[in-house]
Protein backbone atom coordinates (compact mmCIF):
# COMPACT_ATOMS: atom_id res chain seq x y z
CA UNK A 1 0.00 0.00 0.00
CA UNK A 2 1.30 3.79 -0.85
CA UNK A 3 2.10 6.18 1.85
CA UNK A 4 -1.10 7.41 3.59
CA UNK A 5 0.19 10.81 4.20
CA UNK A 6 -1.23 13.77 2.62
CA UNK A 7 -0.04 15.02 -0.51
CA UNK A 8 0.01 17.95 -3.01
CA UNK A 9 -2.12 18.41 -6.01
CA UNK A 10 0.03 18.54 -8.64
CA UNK A 11 -1.63 21.36 -10.15
CA UNK A 12 -3.81 24.38 -9.58
CA UNK A 13 -6.72 23.26 -11.87
CA UNK A 14 -8.27 19.67 -10.94
CA UNK A 15 -10.14 17.51 -13.81
CA UNK A 16 -11.42 14.96 -11.24
CA UNK A 17 -12.61 13.03 -13.72
CA UNK A 18 -9.60 12.44 -14.56
CA UNK A 19 -7.54 11.93 -11.75
CA UNK A 20 -4.75 9.70 -12.52
CA UNK A 21 -6.04 6.97 -9.78
CA UNK A 22 -8.09 3.73 -9.80
CA UNK A 23 -8.27 3.46 -5.96
CA UNK A 24 -10.29 5.33 -3.51
CA UNK A 25 -8.96 9.03 -2.51
CA UNK A 26 -10.56 11.98 -0.08
CA UNK A 27 -9.60 15.24 -0.69
CA UNK A 28 -8.98 17.48 1.68
CA UNK A 29 -9.30 21.23 1.32
CA UNK A 30 -8.02 23.38 4.03
CA UNK A 31 -6.74 26.93 4.75
CA UNK A 32 -6.54 27.52 0.72
CA UNK A 33 -4.55 24.18 0.26
CA UNK A 34 -5.80 20.99 -1.57
CA UNK A 35 -4.53 18.12 -0.88
CA UNK A 36 -5.27 14.04 -1.27
CA UNK A 37 -4.61 10.85 0.18
CA UNK A 38 -5.37 7.17 -0.36
CA UNK A 39 -7.81 5.18 1.91
CA UNK A 40 -6.65 2.29 3.33
CA UNK A 41 -8.46 -1.04 2.23
CA UNK A 42 -10.78 -1.09 5.24
CA UNK A 43 -11.36 0.33 8.28
CA UNK A 44 -11.56 3.76 9.63
CA UNK A 45 -10.16 7.13 8.82
CA UNK A 46 -11.23 10.63 10.96
CA UNK A 47 -10.36 13.80 9.99
CA UNK A 48 -9.59 16.51 12.70
CA UNK A 49 -9.79 20.35 12.94
CA UNK A 50 -8.93 23.22 15.22
CA UNK A 51 -9.20 26.56 14.43
CA UNK A 52 -11.10 26.16 11.37
CA UNK A 53 -8.60 23.94 10.02
CA UNK A 54 -7.62 20.81 8.95
CA UNK A 55 -5.17 19.52 11.40
CA UNK A 56 -4.68 16.27 10.99
CA UNK A 57 -6.08 12.29 9.11
CA UNK A 58 -6.05 9.54 11.11
CA UNK A 59 -6.28 5.98 10.05
CA UNK A 60 -7.27 2.94 12.15
CA UNK A 61 -7.44 0.11 9.91
CA UNK A 62 -8.56 -2.19 13.52
CA UNK A 63 -8.92 -5.75 12.70
CA UNK A 64 -11.24 -7.97 10.98
CA UNK A 65 -13.48 -10.16 13.18
CA UNK A 66 -14.60 -13.24 11.58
Amino acid sequence: MKDLRLQDIPSKIIDIETFDTKEPIVLVFSNGILKYTQLPPHGETKIVTHNNKVTRLLFNEGELFE
